[in-house]
């Protein structure tokens, strides 16, 4: 028997979910909301231990219910009696101390701490019907979570696999880099960038080495470069390098992204989080740096360079003015921005 879990993701990265889970966890893919950061798989129930290996995912949650609910106040009977009669008893007993997640996105007549108030006192309710009494509640600490989404007309009722942190947040992030990238998205950078190990890859603007980091853990035999101008930033990396366990797979330079022969002669692929206008402070002054920076990557890398930013129009010109070619254009979610994933091929 299969069990149907909800992943969630970076969206914009749901196909690349798609793939780790269906290679890792051997499961099905029930469907693919693109753009909405949800991949629902059917998993054989031996490799739900193998969900935290995935390095795509947020969140994963076993699905006990997924329908349409309406936005009235009403429906909020609904919603008791669906969690009443959904397989609730099968991961909620009196001696599990249980909390309700709630979120809602679009319009309805009622809130989220309506969601979780409704939700939690169905969930005491079919446990003192099947035991005859209630289990213990607790917000801050509990056992078991029961998550409730209603996401316009749909409700989704499920277990949370991992506790309240995100997969994501890697235990490695030592150095909080101001402009950090999350892992999932470095993730993604390396897969579309079609590094293969054995590859030199390098990040010559790495901040706090997420891209580096994810290589490393991806590939055990490439060459991996991790370059910043700031010393600053390269010592951070190196901390959270030590922390992941990867730091002598990677070698770090102190450097000038725009200077990059005086650095490396020859790499297989460029993969980089470099700095947006946005944060620069001047779109002109960032322009100037990515333009320089590829004039002399063009000329270093073998495969392909590949780059998340807002400046993707800028990215684009420069890749074709020295002879390259686009082969992918995507745009993510990164925080409150949506920049693009660019990769430039010979």
């Amino acid at each position: 028997m299969l069990i149907d879990v909800v992943f969630t993701t970076n969206p914009g990265i749901e196909d690349l979910a798609s793939e780790e889970i269906e290679a890792k966890l051997e499961a099905n893919i029930v469907e693919q909301r693109t753009g909405k950061g949800r991949v629902i798989a059917s998993v054989p129930p031996r490799n739900l231990d193998l969900i935290e290996t995935l390095r795509s995912i947020h969140r994963a949650r076993i699905l006990l219910y997924r329908g349409e609910i309406c936005g009235s106040k009403e429906c909020l009977n609904t919603l008791r009696d669906t969690i009443r009669k959904s397989q609730i008893t099968r991961y909620v007993n009196p001696h599990l101390p249980f909390a309700i997640r709630a979120e809602r996105v679009g319009s309805h007549d009622y809130s989220s701490l309506d969601i979780a108030r409704v939700a939690g006192d169905a969930v005491i309710e079919a446990i003192r019907d099947l035991y005859g009494e209630r289990p213990p509640v607790d917000l801050d600490y509990p056992s078991v979570i029961v998550v409730v989404d209603v996401i316009d007309n749909e409700l989704y009722v499920s277990i949370e696999l991992g506790g309240d942190l995100s997969w994501h947040r890697r235990g490695y992030r030592i150095y909080d880099h101001p402009a950090a990238l999350k892992p999932t998205l470095a993730y993604a950078l390396l897969r579309l960038s079609g590094a293969e190990d054995g590859d030199t890859i390098l990040d010559p603007m790495c901040g706090g080495g997420t891209v580096a980091i994810e290589a490393a853990y991806l590939f055990e035999s490439s060459n991996i470069i991790c370059m910043d101008k700031n010393p600053r930033h390269i010592e951070g990396a190196k901390l959270n390098a030590k922390a992941a366990l990867v730091y002598p797979r990677i070698k770090f330079l102190v450097g000038d992204a725009t200077r990059l022969s005086r650095y490396v002669s020859r790499v297989d692929v460029i993969v980089s989080n470099p700095p947006y206008g946005i944060r620069m402070g001047s779109p002109w002054e960032v322009r100037k740096v990515y333009n320089k920076f590829l004039e002399e990557a063009t000329t270093l890398v073998s495969k392909s360079i590949t780059l998340i930013t807002t400046e993707h129009v800028v990215v684009k010109e420069s890749l074709r003015k020295n002879g390259w070619r686009i082969v992918e254009d995507r745009v993510v979610a990164h925080g409150n921005l949506h920049p693009h994933i660019i990769v430039g091929s010979r």
